[in-house]
């Protein structure tokens, strides 16, 4: 783009020339042990919360400002032992977490529900040992809240009698405001159930999505999605029945009642993972399936693990690439429209395993990802909290007028496993900078020619990781940068 400016009769030529400016950015939480970040969400004061789990602990709960800087941390007595894996910003501006505690000795996991408040003091706590007295009916983990219109906590997770058990059905709690126990169902027991994740619809009922053991007797689904009333009575189940095994994670409703689904399948004959998006109507029927909606290659597998609706009236969904069965490669970010088509796509990670648990949209338009990495971070899992902008990028690239010269650098082939820059004119050699998407400095570029070609990296994808990457050049007071995706 170029446009001419007039001074006392000399041409002087403005170009609209690119430059880094932080869109977003990228921060990890945790020591040389496991940590992980299962849930988060942007709270009233622009700040995040994050729920996860800090091995050798329990459940974790850390509060950030806008920048991802902690502001205070806390392990909920109600989850010692365990984890943290659903959080919520209540009507009055506490916390509402589920999760469960590991630290007893009768051979069960407990679930619990627990408040915090606005600092970070734990107001009250639950477990269902407070809830059932019969020791046969405790056991078990809660994996989703909500905050009901009632002012009420509705969560769902899965019963489990004993540890060395298997699940033993999905489990619905409904609470009053203070956490004492107004219902309990329990659905799918005879399949090994599991609800992960649950909202309160428009019609005052609930959605559960989850899945089931395909085990004798056979379930119909393995992805399953059950709807209730507001008492917890089955109104209809849905799911994919055309696969042997998947799981489905998380569950938004769309405005016209129905629902977006997504998780993963398995079928029998790739050994992979591959994540699954499914939009159904209002009764459960399937409108539409996605299968790796904006892969670029086919031998790339994955696991879907948070969707919600955007403001534009799409959707954004995360998790990770996985390129066979249980092993995790990179974090995903996918947008897709209504129709479950791709609008784009955004991989982030390393050279060891990153995922992305859930994600958020913020006030500003752009997205808060927390999930975990072993790539970045002081050792093991690092919890990994991820902001990127409305694009998705965590690096954004602005035109700024700068009075200048045109162009003597360009990327002869943006996209490969070796990109190629042709420049000319640069006495003293060329220079350049090489950004990863979340604005590390990853590699320079040298070279003592005033006219040629570079190649980075110089030999094909060794030390740096397929993904997206920026060429920044400075050169006679001004600056320029190239976008570049770099695979295998």
């Amino acid at each position: 783009m170029r446009r001419h400016m007039f001074f006392a009769g000399v041409a002087l030529v403005a170009i609209l020339v690119p430059s880094i400016i932080q869109a977003g950015w990228s921060r990890t939480y945790g020591g040389s042990a496991n940590d992980v970040g299962n849930c988060v969400e942007q709270t009233a004061d622009g700040g995040y919360i994050i729920a996860g789990r800090m091995q050798g602990k329990g459940g974790w709960l850390l509060k950030t400002d806008e920048q991802g800087d902690t502001l205070w941390t806390s392990i909920p007595f109600g989850f010692m032992g365990g984890s943290a894996y659903s959080v919520q910003q209540t009507s009055d501006g506490s916390y509402i977490l589920t999760g469960y505690m590991a630290a007893t000795e009768d051979g069960k996991y407990h679930v619990g529900l627990v408040k915090i408040d606005s600092l970070g003091e734990e107001i009250w706590w639950h477990s269902d040992m407070d809830w059932f007295y019969d020791f046969d009916s405790t056991g078990g983990v809660g994996l989703s809240v909500y905050q009901t219109a009632d002012g009420g906590y509705i969560l769902t997770g899965y019963r489990q009698p004993l540890i060395w058990e298997d699940t033993a059905g999905v489990w619905l709690i409904k609470t009053d405001p203070e956490g004492e126990l107004e219902w309990s169902k329990t659905y799918g027991a005879e399949y090994h159930a599991c609800g992960c994740c649950i909202l309160q619809t428009s019609d005052g009922g609930y959605i559960i999505v989850g899945y089931t053991e395909y085990t004798t007797p056979p379930s119909p689904w393995s992805l399953w999605l059950l709807k209730t009333d507001e008492n917890g009575d089955t109104m209809w189940t849905s799911g994919l029945s055309d696969w042997w095994f998947g799981r489905g994670y998380s569950v938004v409703e769309t405005p016209d009642s129905g629902y977006i689904v997504t998780g993963y399948v398995a079928p029998d004959d790739d050994y992979k993972y591959h994540l699954i998006v499914m939009r159904t109507d209002s009764n459960g029927n399937t409108l539409w399936t996605r299968m790796e909606p904006g892969w670029s290659l086919d031998t790339l597998g994955g696991v879907g693990r948070s969707i919600q609706e955007t403001t534009d009236g799409n959707y954004i969904l995360t998790g990770y690439t996985s390129k066979w069965l249980d092993e995790i490669n990179d974090l995903f970010l996918i947008k897709l429209n209504p129709e479950g088509d791709t609008l784009w796509t955004r991989i982030y990670g390393g050279a060891d395993e990153d995922l992305g648990h859930c994600v958020d949209q913020t006030a500003d338009g752009g997205y808060i990802i927390a999930g975990a990495t072993k790539s970045f971070g002081a050792g093991g899992y690092d919890i990994w909290l991820l902001k990127t902008d409305a694009n998705g990028d965590t690096l954004g690239v602005i035109e700024e007028p700068l009075v200048t010269q045109s162009s003597d650098w360009q990327v002869l082939n943006p996209i490969g496993s070796q990109i190629t820059l042709r420049y000319s004119d640069y006495p003293q050699g060329f220079h350049a900078s090489v950004f990863d998407a979340a604005g590390r400095k990853v590699d320079e570029l040298h070279a003592s020619e005033a006219s040629g070609t570079v190649t980075w990296p110089v030999t094909p994808v060794t030390h740096q990781y397929p993904g997206v990457y920026f060429i920044k050049v400075e050169f006679r007071s001004s600056s320029a940068v190239e976008k570049v995706i770099l695979i295998n």
